[in-house]
């Protein structure tokens, strides 16, 4: 029998850590990974995933009569090292959904490396499935180089724990949940296409490269499938607005076209094979967003007129931030503008690498609005870190960014203080029902 889809648990639980191993906070940290390139697993279909056959038909239906639809994205999650600031932007996050307040998120896109440092899946409950215990609403997502990546001597696949987790044929439970409500997702595969209403989402998977090596979409060791995919799902986009059918476009990929991160080189090759799949179909993104880059970055960048910006969220939780860093690196002065390889404008709107977080984002049939909302793991305030709106009819980027913050959250409130943790966090104990454990 087939399980019932199930998301997070509404009922907010205490935070409570302190009982994994050191092993399991470390993540094979000792490990050297293998530098090469893994092979990109074909999609059980091609055929976009549709929202209504995840939330429901009903669910749809309101969000089509409300005319918007708000969602999560943000990557590198992982909790290794020090799990606490994964925790705190989790609780923030699970605050947020649909089922916790009035207009909250409807869905997350995860941006990529989701467990650390070697996507197994025995590092799925603690870096995954009990952090977002309480995230009640779909969790969709494109595998980061972590999660693809391998060591020597291993024994599983690339990617093999990332499609039991994510591109199951059908929702289930799977034993690395250790019993958290949540089912596995059934996207397609690795790469795919999910629809939305007002929201298209293109995700991509730009493989294992780490550190000073870019990532790769398609070429001759890995094949081309990924490229044809991305040019046929353009060209549906594009017949679909010609039929008066658009929402806005969003590409999405683990590893970023730009970063001014001291620690990761962009992808400029991998820019130019979307750049030329997006002149062949004659359609270009709203936004495209991206991790790998422990930081917030966004970039506007201006093609034929269009102004398009260039996100990189990858503040998700990965506790080891540049700018928190024994040695802080200095960051790039913003704004600033410039050119990109192919001679378009290119502008570095904000830069900020010591603010873990979120992005927040409202899609309506003329505008996409994005916030991100800073997390201090200490107190469990929110802030705004940015602000933004897409025109989409008139293909222009406003910002909007106000600093501000919020009273902690519940979740972070209520948290336990552990042996582990390294920042100051609330003593008083929860009244709500204790944390599960692992088993």
């Amino acid at each position: 029998m087939t399980p019932t889809r199930a998301f997070g648990d509404p009922d907010m639980t205490p935070d409570n850590f302190s009982s994994f191993s050191k092993k399991q906070i470390t993540a094979d940290a000792a490990d050297k990974q293998l530098a090469q390139l893994q092979p990109v697993p074909a999609p059980r279909s091609q055929t976009p995933m549709d929202m209504a056959n995840v939330l429901g038909a009903t669910a749809v239906a309101a969000i089509e009569k409300a005319g918007k639809i708000v969602f999560h994205t943000v990557g590198d999650t992982g909790g290794i090292m020090k799990p606490q600031f994964q925790f705190a932007v989790a609780d923030a996050m699970a605050l947020d959904t649909a089922s916790a307040k009035a207009n909250g998120a409807s869905f997350w896109f995860h941006l990529g490396d989701v467990v650390y440092y070697f996507g197994q899946d025995q590092y799925y409950f603690e870096q995954f499935y009990d952090p977002y215990r309480n995230y009640n609403a779909p969790i969709f997502a494109i595998p980061g180089n972590h999660d693809g990546v391998l060591f020597s001597g291993e024994a599983a696949t690339s990617l093999a724990a990332f499609l039991a987790n994510f591109c199951s044929a059908q929702p289930s439970n799977n034993p690395d949940s250790q019993g958290v409500v949540r089912t596995t997702m059934d996207q397609p595969g690795v790469y795919f296409t999910l629809n939305a209403p007002f929201v298209k989402f293109i995700g991509l998977y730009s493989n294992t490269g780490e550190g000073g090596t870019q990532g790769v979409i398609a070429n001759a060791t890995i094949g081309n499938a990924q490229l044809d995919f991305l040019a046929q799902q353009l060209a549906a986009a594009k017949a679909e607005r010609a039929a008066g059918h658009g929402r806005a476009l969003i590409i999405a990929t683990h590893h970023p076209p730009f970063t001014g991160s001291p620690f990761h080189v962009p992808s400029p090759d991998m820019l130019a094979m979307i750049d030329q799949a997006c002149t062949t179909a004659g359609i270009w993104p709203d936004l495209h967003l991206s991790g790998h880059s422990h930081l917030y970055e966004r970039y506007t960048r201006t093609i034929g007129g269009k102004q398009i910006p260039y996100v990189v969220a990858g503040m998700g939780g990965f506790y080891n931030l540049p700018g928190l860093k024994a040695t802080k690196p200095a960051a790039p002065t913003t704004p600033a503008s410039g050119t990109d390889a192919s001679g378009n404008p290119l502008t570095i709107n904000v830069y900020t690498d010591t603010e873990f977080g979120y992005l927040r984002l409202t899609a309506t049939a003329t505008s996409l609005t994005a916030e991100f909302i800073t997390v201090d793991p200490a107190t469990g305030k929110t802030g705004t870190g940015d602000a933004f709106t897409v025109n989409l009819t008139a293909g222009t980027v406003s910002s909007s960014t106000s600093a501000k913050t919020s009273a902690p959250s519940k979740a972070t409130a209520k948290r336990k203080t552990t042996a582990k943790k390294t920042v100051k966090t609330p003593t008083k104990k929860a009244k709500t029902k204790p944390a599960r454990k692992k088993k």
